[in-house]
């Protein structure tokens, strides 16, 4: 699947494209809630000038539609340390095998 034309390959953010990570807590986003424990494939990040935000996609394991966490500008995107946790490279070849 191709990226959409405002999506972002050079600056993710905190994320790195293709890697996995799993919800540290169980919080609700601006478009989608997340539950602790759930497994995403971080796919890419695009900013809307419009919302002033940035929104980082992910795709989950047996689901066709992205999951975004949205920041806006004023928000420091370091808080992505308490919601999201990067999982060692042998879970990212699992769930991309899977």
């Amino acid at each position: 699947m191709s990226l959409p034309p405002n999506a972002s390959t050079v600056h993710d953010g905190p994320f790195k494209r293709g890697h996995v990570y799993r919800v540290r807590q169980s919080f609700a986003a601006f478009r989608d809630s997340f539950a602790e424990g759930e497994v995403l494939t971080f796919y890419y990040s695009a900013y809307s000038c419009y919302d002033s935000s940035t929104g980082f996609f992910f795709r989950q394991q047996g689901k066709e539609e992205l999951r975004v966490w949205d920041v806006d500008d004023g928000t420091d995107v370091e808080m992505w340390r308490g919601l999201f946790e990067e999982m060692p490279a042998d879970a990212e070849a699992e769930v991309n095998e899977a």
